[in-house]
């Protein structure tokens, strides 16, 4: 008997067995822990707190770097994110938002919104209400009225979807106007300089209109917002890693 037979059964006389005899944080070839293979093959709720119950480590990091509640997000296994989280599973990463669950989470809305108490999460699901604003906002066709609106909202909600909705080509003004919002969060601010691709205007030096000329002046401000916070620094490496870029 091994973890990797007794993850891919529903036999909870197996895993209880397994309990007992086995190791319940050993490691496979890929650092994965027996709470990870029951994540990855979708073992019932009730074998996951099996295991939680006999100790399982729940920071434990394979070669991907990822915890047990990232391979519940990654295999979208619900009850298990809340049953994680109840057990004591940290939202938090010691390497900023980028590295959490929730980030890993935020293709799927939904889902990343059961991780909203992670530190600098922000709610992707919005009322019918909030979409409304951010819709007014998307399609104003007067660039200043579209910038007036923005300075006045004080929501980290409206504000991140603008931002991640948003028409890079109607220009750089709006995004200036988020950027300068004091309600606008941190990872708002990564995405956007991930979506004005920061790195390409931070390189120019050959800008010749005034919208060039704008478009570095907001990747430069972001750069320095961003870099007086150490573990965000590192954004480009963890957003390679995501497929972000």
């Amino acid at each position: 008997m091994n973890w990797k037979e007794v993850s891919k059964t529903d036999d909870l006389s197996l895993v209880q067995k397994a309990t007992a005899e086995l190791d319940v944080n050993e490691r496979d070839e890929r650092r994965r822990t027996p709470l990870m293979l029951f994540l990855t093959n979708r073992m019932p709720i009730n074998a996951i707190e099996i295991l939680i119950e006999h100790g399982a480590d729940l920071e434990a990091l394979d070669k991907l770097g990822d915890t047990p509640l990232k391979k519940a997000v990654k295999f979208k296994q619900v009850d298990a994110i809340s049953k994680l989280i109840d057990a004591g599973a940290k939202l938090d990463s010691p390497q900023g938002i980028l590295a959490t669950a929730w980030n890993a989470a935020r293709i799927d809305k939904k889902l990343a919104d059961l991780l909203l108490e992670t530190k600098g999460a922000v709610r992707l699901t919005l009322k019918p209400e909030e979409q409304e604003v951010v819709d007014e906002v998307l399609y104003e066709e007067s660039p200043y009225k579209k910038c007036e609106t923005i300075k006045l909202l004080n929501s980290p909600e409206i504000l991140h979807a603008i931002v991640n909705e948003y028409n890079w080509d109607d220009g750089p003004e709006p995004m200036l106007s988020v950027f300068h919002n004091p309600a606008t969060p941190e990872i708002t601010l990564l995405d956007m300089y991930e979506l004005v691709e920061g790195d390409y205007w931070m390189d120019r030096d050959d800008l010749i209109t005034e919208e060039e000329k704008r478009f570095k002046e907001l990747a430069v401000a972001l750069n320095e917002r961003l870099e007086r916070n150490p573990p965000l620094s590192k954004r480009r490496v963890l957003y390679e890693s995501k497929g972000f870029c």
